[in-house]
């Protein structure tokens, strides 16, 4: 049996440009993994079949997983007689705007590959992630990177983002395509160049925030948490219900961390950028 990290990542910046005829959105994003992880332990099967367990009661351990279906996709591709038996330690908060069940289907894939000696190439890695979700092809790239299209065009940045960050996740779950059915659209292209991080500190943005925190007052609340405790650039991740801080020094956020009082229920995690 073989331990695989499955990291969650912040949306530093995230824009709706607009609809696609399919009903998915065009968006541009910059993403980054961060030091939060769910836990995939992979144990290969002489004999076909998934196996999927976990130690969150309230997933799934079958077809509608996205483990369990980047296993399957795998194994259809591989087209060998073997199996797996995957077993998912879930730390990263549900439906939170973190991306832990595409970093879990990602992570598979890649442990896998792994596991295998590699048959796939990064692009059959890549061609199977986009068959699972718009996110999932980021995780595969293991950088920060831009985001276009529905998401899974990922263009890596070509220098390291030196943040740390608190996150807060309040006790709500925010649905992902009731979010994007209802935001209003930026229209435009990003045009600012992206080049350092202190640009992106400047562009902290999500365009999904404000029609999420109409409807879920404890986002607006985790960022004035955050705001009392000290911190200053502050943002919703992803479709929410996850705020975060950004932080260039782990001592600022330190600082910061110690200071905050949350209501019983919520999470706080103080994590690196990877």
């Amino acid at each position: 049996m073989v331990r695989f990290f499955a990291p969650a990542k912040i949306n530093l910046i995230l824009h709706v440009l607009g609809k696609y005829p399919d009903g998915y959105h065009q968006i541009f994003s910059v993403l980054q993994r961060v030091s939060l992880f769910d836990i995939l332990y992979l144990d290969l099967l002489s004999e076909k079949g998934i196996e999927l367990t976990t130690t969150c009661s309230e997933l799934s351990c079958g077809e509608d997983n996205l483990v369990f279906r980047a296993a399957k996709l795998f194994f259809t591709r591989l087209d060998r007689p073997q199996g797996v038996k995957i077993h998912l330690v879930k730390r990263i908060p549900i439906a939170a705007g973190l991306g832990g069940g595409s970093s879990d289907a990602a992570t598979t894939l890649l442990g896998l590959n792994v596991l295998f000696n590699k048959p796939f190439s990064l692009n059959d890695l890549l061609e199977m992630s986009e068959r699972l979700g718009s996110d999932v092809p980021f995780f595969l790239y293991k950088k920060p990177a831009i985001a276009r299209g529905r998401g899974e065009k990922i263009f890596p940045l070509s220098f390291t983002l030196p943040f740390w960050y608190i996150i807060i996740s309040p006790p709500v779950r925010v649905s992902t395509a009731w979010v994007y059915n209802r935001v209003a659209l930026t229209k435009k292209e990003f045009q600012t160049k992206i080049n350092k991080p202190e640009v992106i500190i400047k562009n902290l943005y999500n365009d999904l925030e404000k029609r999420v925190v109409e409807e879920f007052s404890e986002v607006g609340e985790a960022k004035l948490f955050l705001k009392k405790a000290g911190a200053k650039d502050i943002s919703m991740t992803g479709s929410g219900s996850s705020v975060f801080a950004v932080f260039y020094k782990k001592q600022e956020a330190l600082k910061v961390k110690k200071k905050l009082k949350l209501p019983q229920r919520w999470q706080s995690f103080l994590v690196k950028g990877l």
